[in-house]
């Protein structure tokens, strides 16, 4: 006799956990696979960047979100490739097979073939992302209290 049906949700974002949520009074066994343990709260990453909140005011922990849901269980892993035929995911750490798949890995940015724009316009879509612009505007803060010459602080 099978086992609940599987659902398999990559992506810990607004979108999977969303679908997660939905189910969760479901007759299904659910899987929420994400590469970061944290649902991050990503239309504050600026106040992360402009250092007006830490990292951990908008990260939240997956497991703490969905911890009354009975049915669902999250694994901290990267997802590497689907075999759709044996309907199989596998990941950085195993593979896990599925019965319904939903995909919501969210975005990152682009620079439309130009990487070399990073350096000068970098993205803002992770928590790497936000702490390195912080760290990136401190020193340059840091930088024009240091400099005597009124021209040279303008430049930092």
């Amino acid at each position: 006799m099978p086992g609940p049906h599987q659902v398999v949700i990559i992506g810990g974002g607004f979108a999977g956990l969303a679908t997660a949520r939905r189910l969760g009074r479901a007759d299904v066994q659910i899987t929420v696979v994400d590469r970061h343990n944290y649902h991050l709260f990503q239309p504050l990453l600026y106040q992360v960047a402009t250092a007006v909140l830490s990292a951990g005011d908008i990260a939240s922990p997956i497991r703490a979100i969905l911890r009354r849901q009975k049915n669902t269980r999250v694994m901290l892993a990267d997802a590497r490739s689907i075999d759709i035929h044996n309907r199989i995911v596998h990941l950085d750490t195993g593979s896990i097979s599925y019965d319904t798949l939903a995909l919501a890995t969210g975005a990152s940015h682009s620079y439309f073939g130009h990487d070399e724009w990073g350096r000068f316009a970098p993205g803002l879509k992770t928590l790497d992302d936000a702490l390195e612009i912080r760290r990136r505007v401190l020193l340059a803060f840091e930088r024009a209290e240091r400099a005597a010459d009124p021209a040279t602080r303008q430049l930092c």
